[in-house]
């Protein structure tokens, strides 16, 4: 199993990096999760074939973490995409999903492939996803949000959407191998985080260690890159094998 980072930021973007989202592979099953920037040439980037998507999970309504959703659809009609493609989330969110796809008619279109709307809010996927494992889990946002965690061979990975820290985690999301949790901001700026559903870069590096992660990549990265140094020191002292996002790069889980 591995994790393609297509996007880092937050809300709002930067010269390096579009808004959050990523990709998870496994065998012939890709799974892209949240759906910002240009997803078909992000995809691309990381060598894996959009035609070939098996799914999309969208983890909330905010913006950033839905808008390039027609696009996406719209490419893939035009790239002659023939196979259903599930687009899968919690009630709000494919709600959400719909209206915005409705915007451009896109299930109108002449010869497009089916969308497979799956409303998920808890627990564990019964689709087909080849050998790679999917169970979702509610996490406290500003909007009703979703978490995710991916299981193959044993090994797991768990990816928190944006959230507020020190909740009851699941248990699903304990003794990953690979975990991917937000990183708003500072220590300093935890009460204001916490005010907007969000947890600093200390609060994911206190999930990774409670939750037994063998180890965390930070996302959902503030706008201003030249305090990312102090995000990633102030993350280590507390769980150390904390890292930067890299694009594109394929984490081996």
């Amino acid at each position: 199993m591995n994790v393609h980072l297509l996007g880092y930021t937050g809300s709002v973007q930067h010269e390096n990096s579009g808004n959050v989202s990523l990709a998870v592979t496994h065998d012939r099953t890709s799974v892209l999760i949240d759906v910002s920037g240009a997803p078909v040439m992000e995809l691309k980037k990381t060598g894996i074939e959009p035609r070939n998507l098996t799914m999309v999970l969208i983890t909330h309504t905010h913006i950033d973490h839905i808008y390039a959703l027609p696009s996406l659809l719209h490419q893939l009609w035009l790239m002659d995409r023939r196979e259903p493609l599930v687009v899968l989330g919690n009630q709000v969110t494919i709600q959400k999903a719909k209206e915005l796809c409705d915007v451009f008619a896109l299930e109108q279109k002449k010869r497009m492939f089916k969308i497979v709307w799956e409303v998920l809010e808890v627990g564990a996927y019964h689709g087909s996803l080849g050998s790679l494992h999917l169970s979702v889990f509610p996490v406290p946002h500003g909007v009703p949000a979703i978490g995710c965690a991916f299981e193959a061979d044993y090994r797991k990975f768990v990816y928190f959407a944006d959230c507020a820290p020190n909740f009851t985690y699941p248990e699903i999301a304990y003794d990953a191998n690979l975990l991917i949790h937000e990183a708003s901001g500072l220590k300093s700026e935890e009460p204001v985080l916490a005010e907007k559903g969000h947890s600093s870069a200390r609060q994911a590096a206190l999930a990774a260690r409670t939750l037994r992660a063998g180890r965390l990549v930070l996302c959902h990265l503030p706008e201003h890159f030249s305090c990312y140094p102090e995000i990633l020191a102030e993350a280590k002292a507390v769980f150390d094998h904390t890292q930067l996002p890299e694009l594109y790069k394929a984490y081996e889980v």
